[in-house]
């Protein structure tokens, strides 16, 4: 079984000739959203209260509590670490946003009556949230006395006669060959190759560079029925857009045969577009009790990838430089069904605490291109993914005009038992302060992320010793808004 080796926050290094693998539609499948500071101070937990521009997406319904016009903007600051551990050796590294935008909302509540019969409010708005930072930088280093990633391009390679390793691999082996990372296996082979080493022993580094973001455009609209029944939908318009780099650079010292050093660098960068339509229910039977359910239908996503390698040998006192033509490809994504539900406890006028579950059905992902049928990954998709979930608990206590605010999530890995990281689970810890009045209001949050993973620097025919990466973020958050 080909072993899976993307996390929530990694991507493997592509295994076929073209830049898309099952790791590409997970990636855009699993959400870790950040809306608004008021409900990042909440871990996010925020679905059956309500009145929050973060929960149009997650539960339309809840817009329904909303009883006045309100526009809010929320920005934040990121510090994302990461460690890794490759063959005893750690390393560290660092990425961080100055300025990155969570949320934008404008949302109006039309009274319909003031009997409390019927139709009491109709509300509607839209808004931008993040679903998803991809924001991450890795350093990987160490000595290996037993393989090289030109034997990963050798494996590449077997089986295709050296004449057209161009039309064939034309992103990896053949870089290779042009610049004497692999040898033929024998005077007269033709279609049969080795590495041009004649011994290992070298240090081994690699530099992953992640930019981008997944976000989301909702447009939504609620009824509240006596401030008892509430139901909304939404329509929710995705954009991705992702860059990655990937350098591998290889140092052999004091040696008279074959290559001293090379690096290989590995580019991809991808944008793409979705549509999603959300319902939802939100119920408050008393006073001191709300219970809501949204279902989201999956998301279809077209996706255009463009990539590039580029390879540089030193040989002696000379440098052998050779580079892949920029490659495009398009190709759809139909990220999971996603179900959730919430209950919202008010004990009293001053105390809030709200609890969230969500699923997603990764086992259930599914890809299509006209010009590639994706077989292997639907079936790497249904051997290694799984249901994922997500529990979420917040509360919020208001003292006069400041709201004090914790909370806690915990996300499933998607990946089933059998995969190294069956368990990459993600734990989020929050809190947050608020200044609220009728009119005007500020908040601030802070959350602490932290996940755990495999991660291999090649993979496939021939496979890296595992890099263990430990991964964190640091977020401030901040929202300010005014409602009239």
């Amino acid at each position: 079984m080909k072993r899976l080796v993307f996390s929530i926050f990694a991507i493997l290094l592509c295994a076929s000739a073209i830049a898309q693998t099952e790791a590409d539609a997970l990636r855009y499948s699993f959400y870790i959203p950040n809306g608004t500071a008021r409900a990042n101070g909440m871990a996010g937990s925020f679905g059956a209260i309500g009145a929050d521009p973060s929960v149009i997406g997650f539960n339309p319904a809840s817009m329904g509590v909303y009883k006045t016009t309100q526009l809010s903007f929320s920005p934040s600051f990121k510090i994302n670490n990461t460690e890794s551990s490759y063959i005893g050796t750690k390393n560290r590294d660092f990425s961080a946003n100055y300025f990155d935008i969570n949320e934008a909302s404008f949302v109006q509540a039309i009274e319909r009556k003031h009997d409390n019969v019927g139709l009491t409010y109709f509300v509607w708005g839209f808004s931008y949230s993040k679903l998803n930072k991809f924001s991450e930088n890795i350093s990987i280093n160490g000595i290996n006395d037993h393989g090289s990633l030109t034997d990963w391009f050798a494996a590449r390679a077997n089986g295709i006669n050296y004449q057209t390793l161009g039309d064939n691999d034309p992103f990896y082996s053949h870089l290779a060959w042009e610049t004497y990372l692999i040898d033929p296996a024998t005077a007269t082979a033709d279609d049969q190759y080795v590495s041009a080493y004649d011994q290992y022993g070298e240090k081994q580094s690699q530099r992953l560079t992640k930019k981008g973001s997944l976000g989301e455009y909702n447009i939504a609209i609620a009824f509240n029925f006596m401030h008892k029944l509430y139901v909304g939908a939404d329509l929710g318009i995705q954009t991705v857009r992702y860059k990655q780099t990937i350098i591998s650079y290889e140092n052999r010292e004091n040696v008279t045969n074959g290559p001293k050093t090379f690096t290989f660098e590995d580019y991809v960068s991808s944008s793409g577009s979705g549509v999603n339509f959300k319902l939802g229910i939100l119920y408050q039977p008393i006073e001191m009790l709300r219970f809501g359910a949204a279902i989201h239908t999956p998301t279809s996503i077209s996706m255009r990838d463009r990539y590039n390698t580029n390879c540089s040998t030193q040989l002696g006192d000379s440098t052998m430089s050779y580079s892949s033509p920029e490659g495009e490809f398009d190709y759809n994504i139909l990220s999971p069904l996603r179900a959730n539900a919430s209950i919202c406890v008010i004990p009293n006028e001053n105390l809030l605490i709200n609890l969230d579950y969500d699923l997603a059905n990764y086992n259930a992902i599914k890809m299509r291109s006209e010009d590639y049928d994706f077989a292997t990954e639907t079936q790497n998709i249904i051997n290694n993914y799984k249901v994922g979930h997500c529990v979420k608990l917040g509360a919020e206590y208001r003292l006069g005009a400041l709201n004090f605010r914790l909370g806690g999530a915990y996300y499933t890995s998607p990946y089933k038992s059998s995969s190294p990281n069956s368990n990459s689970d993600t734990w989020l810890a929050s809190a947050g302060l608020g200044f609220r009045t009728n009119y005007f209001f500020f908040d601030i949050a802070y959350s602490y992320l932290q996940n755990s993973y495999v991660y291999y620097m090649y993979e496939g025919l021939v496979t890296s010793d595992p890099s263990k990466i430990k991964y964190n973020r640091h977020q401030i958050s901040f929202t300010i808004g005014c409602k009239f």
